[in-house]
């Protein structure tokens, strides 16, 4: 189950997102020097950001982006119900949902945030929990971390949270229970996005080996995703042992990834990621990785959005601001 060929269904994610803000459109945010200024040409460029305020904070900003991306999953969840034969619509559908775990997660981890700091949920956790994970409003009335524990709907990630020990073993764990889980469901049935997860998962690897030696001097091979593609554990043991993003570099250099770590690690995986999108977006027929791609896209709009306003609060220079978004 590779390929599902529909034109009218791809012509419809391609005019989607050719809505969406091009390299010129970010940098006339980016030249903006004050916040109002920049969000009324964000509201001139993008649809449905009416009711944004035009000196709106980072929360504002980030539930009224996130509301964008819920209309988009509805839209391409109607267009294919309606439009793709029911023995390829049912597998669409499980791999899909597979995909969208990863957006499920964050909100579990913002929820669980919000409780044990005894805040009150924001609007944000609220929006997505009530238009597409709607089994996780119990979690939206917990007050203790018992009672999120005991209202968690997914055994799996419950035990998670009962058994990491800090947040780092928290996050890795999550991560790595979102990533093996989807490669393991997607094997054998989408060759396209098995190799774009193994590719994912490659890039991940080698991120958190190099932050684990960077920050903590130490490296545990159980922080890593049981999966390697392009490089074996024999390349990630070489990481483990450097000090320099140099060294990095060199260790990388003879390896299918030689030519992406530039000098931000974390920017140039998320970059590397980014442009696979891309690629496998801008092919003509309609994929289920097709639609993965057009979402990973708009998360990095979404950032990029946010890292431009952001930057303009704190008053960084144009130059500053575009060096730090993916493009």
């Amino acid at each position: 189950m590779k390929t599902f060929n529909n034109p009218s269904v791809t012509a419809k994610l391609k005019a989607m997102y050719a809505k969406k803000l091009k390299k010129d459109d970010l940098d006339d945010l980016i030249k903006q020097e004050h916040i109002k200024d920049a969000i009324i040409i964000l509201k001139s460029k993008i649809d449905d950001l009416d009711n944004l305020s035009n000196d709106a904070k980072r929360l504002e900003l980030e539930n009224s982006l996130d509301k964008l991306i819920i209309i988009d999953m509805k839209k391409i969840d109607k267009y294919i119900n309606g439009t793709i034969l029911t023995h390829c619509l049912n597998m669409f559908i499980f791999i899909c949902e597979k995909y969208i775990l990863k957006y499920k997660i964050d909100i579990i981890k913002k929820i669980y945030e919000k409780v044990i700091t005894n805040e009150l949920q924001n609007i944000e956790n609220t929006i997505w929990v009530t238009n597409i994970f709607t089994d996780l409003e119990p979690l939206l009335k917990v007050k203790s971390k018992e009672e999120f524990l005991e209202q968690l709907p997914d055994e799996d990630i419950k035990e998670i949270f009962e058994t990491s020990k800090n947040n780092f073993e928290l996050e890795n764990n999550l991560n790595k229970y979102y990533f093996e889980g989807f490669l393991h469901e997607v094997k054998g049935k989408n060759k396209d996005i098995e190799t774009v997860l193994k590719y994912s998962i490659d890039l991940l690897n080698i991120f958190w080996t190099y932050r684990c030696q960077k920050y903590y001097g130490i490296v545990d091979e159980n922080i890593l995703i049981n999966s390697f593609y392009k490089i074996d554990i024999n390349i990630i043991r070489e990481v483990e042992k450097i000090e320099t993003i140099e060294e990095l570099k060199q260790i990388l250099s003879h390896t299918a990834y030689k030519n992406i770590i530039k000098e931000d690690v974390q920017k140039d995986v998320k970059r590397a990621l980014y442009k696979r999108s891309k690629s496998s977006f801008r092919k003509d027929i309609l994929n289920l990785n097709t639609v993965i791609s057009y979402f990973e896209m708009i998360q990095i709009e979404k950032e990029n959005i946010i890292t431009i306003i952001e930057g303009i609060r704190y008053n960084l220079k144009g130059p500053t601001i575009k060096n730090k978004i993916i493009i």
